[in-house]
């Protein structure tokens, strides 16, 4: 009965709140509006200029965007937290080749009338930038044996095909054939098996200790792949090089060129994997990090009931994005463009900006701690170094609420995320959807790829605001032209409105575990297979395996047991590097299918069984 009367309470309280929004959104001057859409305007037109240069973790256009906000926070009478608005972390900017990287091809030419066992083998060192290069996700260390060609180094049953069939290539160097310039298969059925982290995964399984990636015939054959830092795969486990294709067309047999197997291959889809005669191979790779210092930004405005002064509400915006598409761009033109990031996410801290001005004027109960994180598109990093080294005691915050791409509203429609996160957020959804006539687009999952998510994975009720991908995400026409002013001016009074109604309750929102076999939101398991697992992957490097912080509520990985901190080995046979070899594992499985998951769990390792379950 107790609850229940304070349930009637909390709710009166949030209809007098939301009454209030309503007589002053209604009452709320054109020219105030209008002044509001000037503000966001002239926030983006600064944030995603050229000038910032993508605003990429690490590079000067990201400083640059830091120290705009910054002095925004300062004009804005925002504090800061203790004596500093900056919170320093440190990430991984970049990758360099020591000295020691490189490559020597031994070939062994027949005489006639000269034993192959008296004869002594050319040797050839290859020149490091011409010849070959290291992959990016490369293991450094030293290997050196024969050579396989595999052709595109896929086995896929389902389409009878298997590169590695007939060709024992355990301790052996692989060489294989990658994908167009423009990075998409010549045969389409290979699609599901084009990416590089797939390719790499197969060869480690099928006892490969080397990988030489060439591409395929075409104008960019001999142009090397992008070395930038990648945490989602840095720990594959192989040494991978890519090598020249003209070069490594001269070490093949004139009985068998390398471009006619190609062609074969492309033309027939039969494989024409063999192992090169009289041909071995050493190469030493020796990859550094280049390891800097970036900033989370942060101020805070004080909430005016003292009952409630030890407590916090989070908004959150982050303000890096994808430079000259160093990372995870879609853009394939051969010139480097800018990513001006105006929707992603110059659009969301605009936002946050102007809710600093508004709640420094007119304050909530609680304090409302502001922060725009870096780094998030390099895998979440500023967020997930916050909820480690939180400024603010994880127990005293109560909901976070994040912005990121909301620019672009069409049809007045918004997607909020996170609505099960708490039991009384869908309740406030469905009320301020009716004030501030949005039609929102309700979605109980919590993890998904941004921010919000590492606070979730910490047991802290959240929301996502987010108008939707388009075609420009992550591409150089993500500019300042499309987006909508009007649409996220009322997209800022909703985030007021938002904080507002969820901290016009006495008590603090209940942290809901969200039981959903929806797991679209959980990076890069989307449209892998036909099963659910359901964990979390933590991006903190460790060389045993994959890290998780958690798990999707109701799923198989919960009812398994894994725990957040657990670090997974092997799924059934297979090693488990890093998230991409996750996904290739659930490839291969069905529904019902019981697994045996190896864990470390601290110092022990653990052994865990799991049934798989359907994508509901």
């Amino acid at each position: 009965m107790k609850r229940v009367l304070s349930k009637m309470k909390g709710d009166a309280v949030l209809l007098l709140v939301l009454l209030f929004i309503f007589f002053v959104s209604s009452s709320l001057a054109q020219t105030d509006f209008l002044q509001l859409e000037a503000k966001l305007r002239n926030h983006i037109s600064i944030l995603a200029s050229d000038s910032l240069e993508g605003r990429l973790a690490g590079k000067s256009g990201n400083e640059k965007a830091m120290n705009y906000i910054l002095n925004q926070f300062r004009e804005y009478g925002v504090n800061p937290i203790g004596n500093n608005y900056l919170q320093r972390f440190p990430i991984v900017a970049g990758l360099k080749l020591e000295n020691d990287n490189n490559m020597e091809v031994s070939i062994l030419v027949e005489k006639p009338g000269i034993p192959i066992e008296l004869l002594k083998p050319t040797k050839r060192k290859w020149e490091l930038y011409k010849d070959w290069k290291p992959m990016r996700f490369s293991q450094n260390g030293t290997v050196s044996g024969e050579i396989a060609f595999v052709g595109y180094g896929i086995t896929a049953k389902e389409l009878n095909y298997d590169d590695y069939s007939g060709v024992d290539v355990k301790d052996k160097i692989v060489i294989i054939l990658s994908d167009s310039a423009e990075g998409q298969p010549l045969i389409k059925e290979f699609k599901p098996y084009s990416e590089l982290s797939y390719k790499v995964n197969n060869a480690r399984e099928h006892g490969a200790k080397g990988i030489i990636f060439i591409k395929t015939l075409s104008d960019s054959a001999n142009t090397f792949y992008k070395f930038f830092p990648d945490r989602m795969f840095k720990n594959s486990g192989i040494v991978s090089i890519q090598g020249n294709r003209t070069q490594i067309g001269k070490i093949f047999p004139h009985s068998k060129p390398m471009l006619d197997l190609e062609k074969k291959i492309n033309k027939e889809k039969i494989p024409q994997s063999f192992v090169l005669p009289k041909v071995s191979v050493s190469i030493t790779v020796n990859i550094s990090e280049d390891t800097i210092q970036i900033n989370n930004i942060l101020g805070v405005v004080k909430g005016n009931d003292p009952n409630l002064a030890d407590e916090y509400l989070i908004v959150g915006a982050h303000y890096d994005h994808i430079g000259w598409g160093e990372v995870n761009s879609f853009y394939k033109g051969k010139t480097a463009q800018i990513h001006n990031g105006a929707d992603d996410n110059a659009s969301g801290v605009s936002a946050l900006l102007e809710l600093a001005s508004i709640f420094k004027n007119k304050p909530l109960r609680r304090n409302l701690l502001l922060i725009s994180f870096n780094a998030e598109e390099t895998g979440l990093q500023g967020s997930a170094y916050y909820v480690k080294n939180p400024v603010v005691p994880l127990d005293k915050t109560d909901f976070m609420l994040n912005m990121d791409m909301i620019g672009r509203m069409k049809d007045n429609r918004l997607n909020l995320m996170g609505t099960g996160s708490s039991e009384r957020f869908s309740n406030i959804a469905d009320s301020l959807a009716l004030v501030d006539s949005v039609k929102i687009i309700k979605v109980n999952e919590a993890y998904g790829p941004s921010d919000h998510a590492s606070f979730y994975s910490k047991n802290i009720p959240v929301m996502m605001m987010f108008t939707d991908l388009h075609l420009d995400y992550h591409r150089p026409t993500d500019d300042i032209e499309k987006i909508n002013f009007d649409g996220l001016a009322r997209l800022t009074l909703f985030a007021e409105h938002l904080l507002r109604a969820v901290d016009s309750y006495d008590t603090k929102p209940v942290y809901q575990e969200i039981k959903t076999a929806d797991t679209s939101s959980v990076q890069k398991e989307r449209g892998y297979g036909k099963v659910w697992f359901g964990v979390v992957p933590d991006f903190e490097e460790n060389p045993k395996g994959l890290k998780i912080t958690g798990t999707a509520g109701g799923s198989p990985a919960q009812k398994a047991g894994l725990l957040n901190g657990d670090i997974i080995t092997k799924f059934g046979e297979k090693t488990v590097k890093n998230l991409y070899d996750l996904t290739y594992c659930l490839k291969e499985y069905n529904v019902g299918d019981v697994v045996d998951i190896f864990i470390i769990r601290g110092d022990k390792e653990m052994k865990l069984k799991c049934t798989l379950e359907s994508r509901k």
